[in-house]
């Protein structure tokens, strides 16, 4: 009789530790290479548009299932000190403008996965929404985005427009008062994880 119940516990503890490597090896969780990823902030002022380029940058992205493009979650930090425009002046409003002394990050974390359009072959399209922090000031946002699977490697792009009124930030003046940012911004990026 003690014979059977050991051999019940043994098949038991089997199928448990089956059973959790299998979820273990479903829920995958990959890195942002900051190397092969990039974002850019757009804008525009009454003399000219403008824009600025992070340097740094890094995220998580953790799947349920990556074949079926099922994301438990998602989260991008980009280092506010490391958005550079083409010109050191654009580099330093950008820098004041964020509170970059204060503030030393721009976040971004998936709440909610609304939609997913398996579109073939990889390549998916997710409608979103998510926590995006600027300066310090919270706004859930709306966020479409495409992502494409190719074996272990993942790749996200998409653009949103925002308002930087929505984030408590003043667009800034420059030049003495002669150049004025508009309020409008559009942020565009693509985030590649292995």
């Amino acid at each position: 009789m003690n014979t059977q119940k050991n051999i019940f516990r043994k098949i038991i503890t089997c199928i448990a530790v089956i059973g959790f490597a299998f979820n273990l090896s479903q829920a995958q969780m990959l890195k942002l290479e900051n190397e092969n990823s990039f974002l850019t902030v757009f804008g525009s002022s009454n003399l000219h548009g403008w824009k600025v380029d992070a340097e740094k940058q890094n995220g998580l992205i953790k799947f349920n299932n990556l074949e079926t493009c099922q994301i438990e979650s998602l989260s991008l930090a980009v280092l506010t000190e490391s958005l550079k425009g083409v010109k050191p002046g654009m580099t330093k409003i950008a820098s004041k403008t964020l509170k970059s002394n204060e503030f030393k990050s721009i976040l971004f974390t998936l709440v909610e996965v609304e939609s997913i359009v398996d579109k073939g072959n990889g390549n998916f399209e997710l409608q979103t929404i998510g926590d995006l922090v600027i300066a310090g000031t919270k706004k859930a946002v709306p966020l479409r985005f495409n992502v494409l699977i190719v074996g272990k490697k993942v790749k996200l792009e998409g653009r949103v427009k925002l308002k930087m009124t929505e984030f408590n930030i003043t667009p800034p003046i420059g030049m003495l008062g002669a150049l004025k940012a508009k309020d409008d911004i559009f942020l565009k990026f693509e985030s590649n994880f292995i």
